[in-house]
């Protein structure tokens, strides 16, 4: 596991959000644990990703506290 905060672009799989403030900003937003997103803009500075197509931005400080696992490419 990896905090999203440490990744660079590619594919990824929630695994875990590790404090119950960040867990439910992410599920107002349809965000959920199990979910694949896409980084697209890596930290420094804000963590842009894809679910589908919505794009979410948040901060590193956010980023670090979701923890994901790599997707590999079929």
């Amino acid at each position: 596991m990896i905090p999203l905060s440490q990744v660079n672009i590619g594919r990824f799989k929630i695994v875990a959000i590790l404090t119950p403030g960040v867990f439910q900003r992410l599920r107002n937003m349809g965000i959920f644990i199990g979910d694949i997103i896409e980084v697209v803009k890596p930290a420094p500075g804000p963590v842009i990703f894809k679910k589908g197509n919505i794009r979410v931005g948040i901060g590193t400080g956010m980023a670090f506290k979701i923890m994901v696992i790599p997707v590999k490419e079929k």
